[in-house]
């Protein structure tokens, strides 16, 4: 049986319980932009993210090979993503290297040490996207995050 909010506030009040009804909506994602790079989208940058240029923008939630005009260009990226963590890869590694970006973050990629010794600028070539049931963070944290995938992972 459904009852409207009033006819509920006033069952409620007349039982001896003070309420209040609060909607059973959830708050909208927050829809912001960081350093030119629109919600919801993961943006890779040619310069740092505060004064390059975008060369690329991905949204979508599976594993996307860049353009080969912007493979290895990368210097920079910005997930303005509220819930999803970003891995950009580099397939030339062996095995393939990542590093996670977490949500709503902006890193400049040679500030990251790649796991071959040089830093991650100029050494992306697949980005994965985690959508849900992803939290946006990066093995558990709120840090930029690297690590290795095992050979045969490609889908």
């Amino acid at each position: 049986m459904k009852l409207n909010r009033k006819l509920a506030a006033t069952l409620l009040a007349s039982a001896g319980l003070a309420a209040t009804l609060t909607p059973l909506t959830a708050s909208p994602a927050s829809a912001a932009g960081m350093h030119g790079c629109s919600y919801p989208r993961v943006c890779v940058y040619s310069g740092s993210y505060s004064s390059g240029s975008i060369i690329g923008w991905f949204q979508d939630t599976y594993y996307q090979n860049m353009p080969p005009a912007i493979q290895n260009d990368p210097d920079a990226v910005v997930n303005t993503r509220d819930d999803d963590s970003v891995w950009l890869i580099d397939t030339g590694a062996s095995p393939d290297a990542y590093i996670c970006i977490p949500k709503n973050r902006a890193v400049n990629l040679g500030s990251y040490r790649h796991p071959g010794g040089t830093s991650w600028a100029n050494r992306v070539d697949t980005i994965k996207i985690w959508g849900d049931p992803d939290n946006g963070l990066c093995s558990g944290a709120n840090d930029v995050r690297q690590g290795r995938i095992p050979d045969g992972w490609r889908p």
